[in-house]
């Protein structure tokens, strides 16, 4: 398996900054969709070993709800977007509006609005990316699962130590002002997906 950790500051800067733009673009359509200000941090770009990766994401016990997808087309890799249970259903709530959901209601309205929440947030920050990079990425339909953080991404991580024993992420934290919604936006990049990014990086801001 390659290494891939050896960037230089210049490429990670890069990298974050691409980081940047998408979530940018992601947290101003989660805005217009909730009609609530977002709070976004600065992206956390970092290579995690497979083992600690739970670990990274606030523990492998900790009960959460998550939305899972692919990266597809020119670029590869996995996107979650991962909150606390009862954040979870504090956001479906603000996007239900009247729609009381309660915790622990798996209802097909709840799901629903979980998803297009995913498809607004993905596709706004891959097309920003997209267009930075002048490349094709395209999401594949959007997975959504309630339970403990290892069990929900013990599969993806198998999956990528096919590649590597070490995964770049992307992490970057998103607040919704007057509620306690904190959700954490984590893409995941396989090893030849990293060297398509870092080339057009190169290519294009010389970098």
């Amino acid at each position: 398996m390659e290494n891939l950790m050896e960037l230089s500051n210049m490429e990670r800067d890069a990298l974050r900054e691409c980081a940047n733009v998408g979530i940018g673009n992601a947290a101003t359509a989660l805005s217009k969709l909730l009609k609530k200000k977002i709070n976004i941090q600065i992206p956390e770009t970092k290579f995690i070993p497979l083992e600690s990766f739970a670990e990274d994401l606030g523990g492998p016990e900790k009960i959460v709800s998550g939305i899972y997808l692919q990266i597809q087309g020119d670029l590869r890799g996995e996107v979650l977007f991962i909150f606390a249970k009862e954040e979870a259903v504090e956001l479906i709530n603000l996007l239900l509006g009247n729609i009381e959901v309660k915790s622990g209601d798996n209802s097909d309205l709840e799901e629903s609005g979980f998803k297009e929440m995913s498809n607004i947030v993905t596709g706004s920050y891959l097309n920003a990316m997209a267009n930075m990079l002048d490349i094709k990425i395209l999401p594949s339909i959007p997975h959504t699962a309630t339970d403990m953080l290892q069990a929900l991404v013990d599969h993806i991580l198998i999956e990528l130590g096919k590649y590597s024993d070490d995964v770049l992420t992307v992490k970057t934290q998103i607040d919704v002002e007057g509620h306690n919604v904190k959700g954490t936006f984590v893409i995941i990049f396989t090893a030849d997906s990293l060297k398509v990014i870092m080339s057009k990086l190169h290519e294009k801001y010389g970098v």
